[in-house]
């Protein structure tokens, strides 16, 4: 497994919280078994994640989410870009059902970057959303409540590229082109004369 491999397998696990090594597999581009075996042999000596073996099964959890097993590589500001919208993009697929906070904490980037790329993906149709965050009431009413979305196109493992017309796909090696903002018309009550209406 290359060390870009071993990032995701790491950051799925921690998305994960307690796994199997197949579900981080099936989560990880090109891996195998073996290869995450090794890998969770060395995070368990590491006290980052714990074994849980229950008759044949084995299962794992997470004990240190902020153990780094890596050393930073040194990019570009483009690169460290990409590679965030990459981080971004896998943790969506792994939580299907999520919010920009959950997506900027697991992708480890910041809040407006994880509403920037969900709004983009937005967009594009690939994500939807399940409930909006309220926009009335009072400050401890809206507390804690954010807009939560779901994923709606999960593609492949590649994040998709935003472009000025809409995302590159390199999973199916398409243009995915924004759908347009289609807005409704307000509609104002009949008045009469004599009568009064409250807008408020």
């Amino acid at each position: 497994m290359s060390r870009q491999q071993l990032q995701d397998a790491w950051q799925a696990m921690r998305i994960l919280k307690r796994f199997s090594l197949q579900q981080v597999r099936d989560a990880v581009q090109h891996t195998t078994l073996d290869s995450l075996k090794a890998f969770a042999k060395r995070l368990v000596a590491a006290k980052a994640i714990a074994e849980h073996v229950d008759h044949e099964d084995i299962n794992y959890s997470v004990l240190n989410a902020s153990y780094n097993p890596f050393e930073q590589p040194v990019n570009s500001g483009e690169k460290n870009k990409n590679s965030g919208r990459q981080r971004m993009w896998q943790s969506m697929r792994i939580l299907n059902e999520f919010d920009a906070g959950q997506v900027a904490s697991t992708a480890d980037v910041s809040l407006s970057s994880a509403r920037s790329y969900i709004s983009i993906l937005k967009k594009a149709g690939y994500i939807f959303v399940v409930k909006n965050a309220p926009r009335s009431g009072s400050l401890i009413e809206r507390a804690g409540e954010t807009t939560i979305y779901k994923m709606l196109k999960n593609t492949g493992p590649k994040r998709p590229i935003p472009k000025t017309k809409g995302v590159f796909d390199a999973n199916t090696n398409k243009l995915v082109k924004f759908k347009p903002v289609t807005r409704k018309p307000v509609q104002m009550a009949p008045v009469k004369l004599g009568e009064a209406h409250d807008y408020q």
